[in-house]
């Protein structure tokens, strides 16, 4: 953003042909209250210098205060896509979902650029430019099938792994009835736009996760004598690593061919490049691991129960996921980086995970807070035999 008393750098905006006003759905009283004073105050406003004092107010809470400066300045040209940007941020705080969805896409509209007014020169998306992508539209949740509600909106082309052929405005929906959150779109052909990109990031191991690894794997170890392990997700490698080195016999599945390729060479292991739903085993599994996998997939429940469907009787099943009711989320409220995670589809919480996995003949054993995700849960949960 501009810092306080710096002009307005140039590169920073093209001028972009100016859009009809968009008038947004706030109260009726208070938008013509703010037209009304506007029209009593008709002094020039500098556009560079409203967005600046709105900034500061914005940085210190004072986020009314700042919406009527950004309100000021929506038409002011250059100015404009940024004064949407940030009055669709700050209506999404007050609840105003359809609302802050409108000030997004004014923005893009206004600038196809506009990564390259809220992202740093370095930054992985700052030279994206927004376009058509087709999408598939869903209202209805992917766990129960019930219909959902607006729950939030958010702008994902600031995290430094937005994937081209997502749309960068990510539509949150909330259902009711199982209490799950769910994204309201994803890229028509998903799997193609994943088998597409692979993020350099997650081509190099983090060696730091081994030791928080290895203390999972060795409780999983003591849950069964089995040794068949199947790893859903291998990305950069790390948990087939280390179940290695704990004398797992180790198969992997990724969608992303040059993740597959890359563990599979590294490893020495068999890692099947497909989706899941596709992949076929000839014998079940004592372990089967999806670590941030289950929030990735269109079809969560189909995954778990084909994941199930492939453990041997008592095999283990551990997950880890973005949990929405996280002590992390609770106070990161809407600055949490997963709610701009354009990869994400579902948001789950524990006690609708937990519900879900007991309903396909799982017994929850543990939970615990991921040492290395932060927001993150991570279920450990054993199959039952049946009677």
């Amino acid at each position: 953003m501009i810092p306080p008393g710096q002009e307005c750098p140039r590169r920073l905006y093209a001028e972009p042909p100016l859009l009809p006003i968009l008038i947004l759905r706030l109260p009726a009283t208070r938008r013509h209250d703010r037209e009304d004073s506007m029209a009593a105050n008709p002094k020039p406003v500098d556009p560079v210098s409203t967005f600046n004092k709105a900034e500061q107010l914005l940085q210190y809470g004072h986020y009314e205060s700042a919406f009527d400066l950004y309100f000021e300045i929506r038409n002011a040209g250059r100015m404009a896509p940024l004064a949407y940007y940030r009055m669709g941020q700050i209506l999404n705080r007050r609840g105003q979902v359809d609302e802050s969805l409108d000030c997004h896409r004014a923005a893009f509209e206004l600038d196809p650029l506009l990564s390259r007014s809220v992202t740093e020169n370095d930054h992985p998306c700052y030279d994206y430019r927004y376009g058509f992508v087709e999408q598939t539209h869903i209202t209805h949740c992917p766990l129960c099938g019930q219909e959902g509600r607006k729950h939030s909106c958010y702008n994902a082309i600031t995290k430094p792994d937005f994937t081209p052929g997502f749309d960068p405005i990510r539509l949150w929906m909330h259902c009711d009835a199982c209490h799950h959150i769910f994204a309201s779109n994803y890229p028509t052909d998903l799997g193609a736009v994943l088998r597409s990109h692979a993020h350099d990031s997650h081509l190099c191991p983090r060696h730091e996760v081994f030791p928080a690894l290895g203390r999972i794997l060795s409780n999983i170890r003591k849950r069964t004598p089995g040794n068949r392990l199947l790893e859903i997700g291998v990305g950069a490698g790390e948990m087939a690593a280390v179940a290695k080195e704990f004398l797992f016999d180790v198969t992997g599945v990724d969608i992303r061919p040059a993740y597959a390729d890359a563990v599979s060479r590294t490893l020495d292991i068999p890692v099947c490049a497909c989706d899941f739903l596709e992949f076929e085993a000839d014998a079940p599994f004592d372990v089967i691991c999806m670590g941030d996998v289950l929030e990735h997939t269109t079809e969560p429940v189909r995954m778990l129960l084909k994941a199930i469907s492939l453990l041997s009787p008592n095999g283990v099943l551990w997950i880890s996921t973005p949990n929405f009711e996280s002590a992390y989320s609770h106070l990161m409220e809407d600055d949490s980086p997963l709610w701009r995670a354009c990869e994400h589809l579902n948001y789950f919480c524990y006690r609708s995970l937990k519900s879900m996995l007991e309903s396909m003949g799982m017994d929850v054993v543990d939970y615990a807070i991921s040492r290395h995700c932060l927001g993150t849960m991570e279920i450990t949960a054993v199959k039952r035999v049946a009677s």
